[in-house]
């Protein structure tokens, strides 16, 4: 018994050690997704960039790369228009970026083409010019706002704002949305919660909670917070009431 025994065991370990290790996911070959590209699919600029970027891990630095998120972009991909929103160093994408004459017809192909976010970067160039451009602007971040994008709806509350219009129902878009950009909505949530709106006044006692204004750090404040959730639930905000219970167990 104890010879069989020894044997299993002896067998099984040979078994592992012969065993072949798993073979690594191979790459699809990006050079279908670049042709699909180059076809009108922005998509497939940015799914090619990445297959790209994979293979050779300084891909993103290079010209090459830049060129094919332009591509991306100005087609309405949401993903490469992003990506000329990078802040961090190095940076290839940021002299482009802010390249007016380079920049301004890719991202109004791209809001024609779907993307909120090239809405709202085409509408950042002309917000502070004529009154025929910033009326250009204000359709553009109208636009980036109805598709669901918090910093369109901000930006076309300050657009409204220069235009001498009421930016309320802009604000409380921006205030009540779900997709946090670069944009501070703190004073857009202020001035909701100001004309008695419960949730705005509710997702402005989360900010001074959390010290977060969407993407954006702010100072934390918990008397601040604490005052905005009792005002938020004495307006209505049933999520106010019971944060509030929340808060009195911790305490």
């Amino acid at each position: 018994m104890r010879v069989l025994t020894a044997l299993f065991c002896l067998f099984s370990s040979l078994a592992l050690v012969s065993a072949p290790a798993s073979a690594q996911p191979v790459s699809p070959d990006p050079a279908p997704f670049l042709e699909r590209c180059e076809a009108g699919d922005g998509f497939a600029c940015s799914y090619a960039h990445g297959l790209m970027q994979r293979e050779d891990r300084a891909f993103w630095l290079t010209d090459e790369a830049v060129s094919l998120m332009l591509r991306g972009c100005s087609l309405g991909s949401d993903g490469a228009c992003w990506l000329f929103e990078r802040i961090n160093e190095p940076n290839p994408y940021d002299d482009v970026r802010y390249d007016r004459d380079r920049y301004l017809p890719i991202v109004r192909d791209g809001c024609a083409n779907g993307s909120s976010m090239a809405c709202w970067q085409a509408a950042g160039f002309l917000e502070d010019g004529s009154e025929a451009e910033r009326l250009e602007a204000l359709a553009l971040a109208r636009r980036s706002c109805e598709r669901g994008f918090n910093d369109g709806c901000a930006r076309q509350a300050d657009i409204l704002a220069s235009l001498g219009r009421d930016p309320l129902e802009a604000q409380r878009q921006a205030c009540y949305g779900n997709r946090p950009g670069r944009m501070r909505k703190q004073e857009d949530c202020e001035a909701v919660c100001a004309a008695d709106d419960a949730m705005a006044c509710y997702q402005l006692a989360l900010m001074f909670e959390r010290g977060r204004d969407g993407a954006q750090t702010m100072r934390r404040d918990a008397r601040r917070a604490g005052e905005l959730f009792a005002r938020a639930c004495e307006l209505g905000a049933e999520a106010a009431c019971r944060h509030q219970g929340r808060i009195g167990v911790r305490l």
